[in-house]
């Protein structure tokens, strides 16, 4: 990991880079990068102008859409609902593509065992504010309400819980939660091959990630050749770095003037190609 280049100071060079490109691929983390972090992740609310930035770039020529969470898919959609973009939620394990077509990418045997979700529900009411959230063949124990204080002993007894499970299963931690994921399953960067199987050569690809479970993405993003920016973080496998969320939004409201900017140029010339010349 190394340390990051602020984005706002590149604005020069992405715009030429957009004017060469052919299309726009634009991939979204949804808590702490859309939305600010919540201490209970349920009162997470899509902003309005970052929902009105979202759905113009949606529907601008040349540009493909997905947004890539922990969160379940179904809340995922519930929270934004944009339609013809792709979707990927439980970090990966779930994805519905741009017709609405849906999958579960878990690897063979992958539900949780039933005595560790039990065991890690028994942890997490031993620590006010702690809460087990199952999901699609994973779970979340989420921590951003324990005590700070409490919190590395909170997460030192989930790891001992999953020792005898490292073969099957894998742990990781996020910013305030920790996720139980099968380790043959997939994960967010897998979600973001499978969206950009059909992403036509000369794409421009952004991606905007603020949490340790991004770390894949923008690794992947980069040898794709792409545009991985970190959220609020210092050190981080992304390029740039943008500081808080609504600079999210702030910059995304940017490409969508640039694209429509683009895309009007691109229409002039086509046309005073199509008039006879006066000659």
């Amino acid at each position: 990991m190394a340390s990051l280049k602020p984005l706002w100071q590149s604005v020069g060079s992405l715009s030429e880079r957009l004017q060469r490109a052919g299309s726009l691929h634009l991939g979204l983390d949804f808590d702490g990068t859309l939305t600010p972090i919540t201490p209970d992740p349920r009162d997470a609310v899509l902003p309005a102008r970052t929902r009105a930035v979202l759905e113009r770039l949606s529907r601008q020529t040349g540009v493909s859409m997905a947004f890539l969470s922990s969160r379940m898919l179904d809340e995922l959609w519930r929270r934004i609902g944009i339609a013809n973009v792709f979707y990927a939620g439980s970090s990966g394990l779930e994805s519905r593509d741009q017709q609405g077509r849906r999958e579960t990418h878990a690897g063979a045997g992958a539900s949780l065992p039933m005595p560790l979700l039990r065991e890690l529900e028994g942890w997490c009411q031993r620590f006010p504010g702690a809460r087990l959230e199952p999901r699609v063949s994973s779970c979340a124990m989420h921590f951003a309400q324990v005590a700070p204080s409490l919190q590395p002993a909170f997460g030192a007894g989930v790891r001992r819980r999953l020792r005898a499970f490292a073969p099957e299963l894998t742990l990781v931690h996020g910013r305030t939660g920790f996720e139980v994921m099968p380790a043959d399953g997939w994960d967010k960067a897998a979600a973001l091959d499978r969206w950009l199987q059909s992403a036509p050569e000369g794409t421009m690809l952004f991606f905007f990630g603020d949490d340790t479970r991004d770390e894949p993405v923008h690794a992947a993003v980069r040898r794709h050749g792409g545009i991985a920016v970190a959220v609020d973080r210092v050190v981080s496998e992304a390029e740039y770095g943008l500081p808080a969320a609504r600079e999210v939004t702030w910059f995304l409201e940017w490409l969508d003037r640039e694209w429509a900017a683009r895309g009007a140029t691109a229409a002039r010339v086509g046309q005073d190609q199509l008039e006879p010349s006066s000659a």
